[in-house]
């Protein structure tokens, strides 16, 4: 379904060679992710078409009860309420999954045990305008994450995702996205490709990276580097 060998082609560039490509398109800045969003750790070069996922604060009070009982009505929260297949379903390899988390920033909606299933799922990362926990875990298995805030609760109680919250258009650090826009990520941060110029925009990304690396070839063998 997803052209595997764009995403390729699109981790091979720079976000810097894409935001200048999105310039020369008329797309001044208005296409840059805020830079409150970073990477979990450096070195992640992520793109992929955004599968998108507007969760909803919510308003209900969680009743007092034993922890044998919460255990129960987490089980039924993770199932009726916030259940990552809905969109999960869909991910894969050249995906990546963009989350609005409704402000809720103190609430770790990504966490490591998500993050290994999308990994097996050969998902090519997470951008997450919320909060992720398990920051040590995520970094260790380096799965690619780009968050907003260190969340540290668990969604019960706090946020919920539908079905109908899948694959509609979001913002995401000021930027609207939407289904299967492409994502580019790396440690200059974030931006976003509508998907009816990822053609072109790659091509002027491409051109402008041969340029610079053709302006920069006598100083790297002047000391004797080796970009990519």
């Amino acid at each position: 379904m997803f052209d595997l060998s764009l995403v390729k082609r699109y981790k091979s560039v720079r976000v810097a060679d894409v935001v200048d490509a999105l310039d020369r398109y008329g797309f001044h800045e208005k296409l840059l992710v805020s830079r409150r969003i970073r990477p979990l750790y450096p070195g992640i070069r992520m793109a992929g078409f955004a599968i998108t996922v507007q969760a909803r604060k919510t308003r209900e009070e969680i009743p007092s009860m034993s922890p044998e009982d919460y255990d129960r009505y987490a089980e039924d929260w993770y199932r009726l309420k916030a259940n990552y297949d809905c969109f999960m379903k869909y991910t894969g390899p050249g995906t990546v999954i963009a989350i609005n988390s409704d402000g809720c920033l103190n609430v770790g909606f990504w966490g490591s045990m998500i993050a290994l299933a999308a990994k097996a799922k050969g998902v090519e990362g997470v951008v997450l305008d919320g909060g992720c926990r398990d920051i040590w875990e995520i970094r260790r298995i380096r799965f690619p994450v780009f968050s907003r805030s260190i969340g540290r609760t668990e969604v019960i109680g706090r946020l919920e995702v539908r079905p109908e919250d899948v694959n509609i258009p979001i913002t995401v650090g000021g930027v609207t996205v939407n289904p299967y826009d492409m994502i580019v990520g790396d440690d200059d941060g974030l931006v976003v490709v509508p998907k009816s110029i990822v053609h072109q925009v790659l091509e002027r990304a491409e051109k402008q990276l041969m340029d610079d690396r053709r302006a920069q070839k006598p100083y790297l063998d002047m000391f004797g580097i080796s970009l990519p």
